[in-house]
C-alpha cells in the first residue's frame, strides 16, 4: 500500500504545480511566412502526356490497319462453298 500512497502523493503534487503558459503562434506564423513556396513545374507531366498521346495514336493506327485485314472465322467457313440454287 505504500507504493499506492506514494503514487497518490505524486499525483496530488503534480496537480498543485502551476501550468506553464506559452504561446508559439507568432513564431509559427513568422516561420511559415519566411519560407518560400516550392515552384511546381509541369514539364515532366506534359512530356509524359505527349508521349502517351503519341503511343496511343500509333496503337490506334495499327489497330485500324490490322482490323481491315482481319477476316471473320465464320466467313472462312462459308466462302469456299459455291452458291447453290434451289430452283
Amino acid at each position: 500500500m505504500d507504493a499506492l500512497e506514494a503514487l497518490a502523493r505524486l499525483a496530488r503534487r503534480a496537480r498543485e504545480e502551476p501550468i506553464p503558459i506559452f504561446n508559439v503562434a507568432d513564431e509559427v506564423r513568422l516561420r511559415i511566412r519566411s519560407e518560400k513556396p516550392a515552384s511546381v513545374t509541369l514539364i515532366p507531366l506534359g512530356l509524359f502526356g505527349g508521349l502517351s498521346a503519341v503511343a496511343a495514336s500509333i496503337t490506334l493506327f495499327l489497330a485500324i490497319e490490322f482490323w481491315k485485314y482481319m477476316s471473320s472465322p465464320v466467313m472462312e467457313l462459308v466462302a469456299p462453298l459455291p452458291e447453290m440454287r434451289l430452283w
